[in-house]
């Protein structure tokens, strides 16, 4: 399988987010098998940028961690002719076909989900922690209100 291993925080000293997530770009850009239009596109889209990269038979995906993958953005994969196919963020889930990557890259970025940030250092875990912070948040005077808005 031809997919990316960004470096960990484990690996020593910890790098920052855009450290792990620039170097799975940089090796990702060096790689002799990938379709450079397709990745030199998502690496020019700033939503993307921060999003960590890897790609598996030269499909390209995206995650928004970087020590597994978060499987809620689409990815693209290859059609015959040049032409690409957007899907997902689950392989059944076909977005579109696109005749250029710049148009794949454009289907990709309308289906980033809402609030879609910078790739957290870490694994599904610590994304879902983040995702669900807000709701900790609340005061209990605020759950309380919420709890009967929904029950009334």
């Amino acid at each position: 399988m031809g997919s990316i291993d960004a470096p960990s925080a484990s690996d020593g000293a910890e790098p920052g987010q855009g450290d792990v997530v620039e170097a799975a770009w940089q090796r990702l850009l060096q790689r002799e098998d990938m379709d450079i239009r397709l990745v030199r596109a998502a690496h020019a889209e700033p939503l993307l940028r921060q999003l960590h990269p890897s790609s598996s038979h030269q499909d390209l995906h995206f995650s928004r961690c970087t020590g597994d993958w978060s499987w809620d953005i689409p990815f693209v994969m290859h059609l015959a002719g040049g032409r690409y196919l957007v899907v997902g963020p689950s392989r059944s889930q076909i977005v579109e076909e696109a005749d250029t990557a710049e148009e794949a890259v454009a289907l990709v970025v309308g289906g980033l989900p809402p609030g879609c940030g910078p790739a957290v250092v870490g694994r599904r875990e610590e994304l879902d922690r983040l995702d669900t912070a807000p709701d900790q948040a609340l005061g209990d005077d605020e759950r309380g209100s919420h709890a009967s808005d929904q029950t009334g």
